[in-house]
């Protein structure tokens, strides 16, 4: 593995006979960074792979696989439940529709909303893409030990709670940063 990067180091400020001194912290060290880094890394991987393999975008990837055991999503419920831009869903959507992977409706619950569903050949696909990722998943699960990954799996729940409670509540990461710090 290369070690020009540096977050695939261990941070200097984490002292092993102290706690953590933050004041050492560099901008590649933060939680923050790595963790965009990393997901940057997967995304661009699983981008590669999906265009490749499936002539897909991550975005129309996503979509398909959100799909794949749900009814009939709107768009604005597949962005919430994406976490992705609505420019991103609206190409994605619009390019799945298009190669008859999804069908646009609308909804019969409110007819100005347009829902949107697999049709059987998006399904198929969607179900390789999942079968694909599941495979992932593993592959880099079985590099940590089980006590790593039950400790990566609380500090990731924990962390993603204290950041549903910050968007809740409309309080942003660094206003609550910096009140804690004064």
């Amino acid at each position: 593995m290369p070690k020009s990067q540096p977050y695939w180091q261990m941070p200097a400020f984490l002292d092993e006979n102290g706690g953590p001194d933050y004041t050492l912290m560099d901008h590649e060290e933060y939680l923050t960074y790595r963790i965009g880094m990393l997901s940057g890394e997967f995304n661009r991987n699983i981008s590669k792979y999906n265009a490749r393999h499936f002539d897909l975008t991550l975005a129309e990837g996503r979509v398909l696989t959100r799909l794949v055991d749900s009814e009939p999503l709107s768009y604005g419920e597949i962005c919430e439940k994406l976490l992705l831009d609505g420019a991103q869903i609206s190409r994605a959507a619009a390019s799945l529709v298009e190669r008859r992977y999804m069908r646009k409706a609308t909804d019969p619950k409110d007819a100005r909303r347009a829902i949107f569903e697999l049709t059987e050949e998006g399904l198929a696909v969607g179900r390789e893409v999942l079968r694909v990722g599941r495979a992932r998943q593993q592959y880099l699960l079985e590099r940590l030990t089980a006590a790593e990954r039950r400790s990566f799996y609380r500090s990731l729940s924990k962390l993603m709670g204290v950041m549903a409670e910050l968007n809740a509540s409309g309080e942003l990461l660094g206003e609550a940063a910096t009140r804690e710090a004064e």
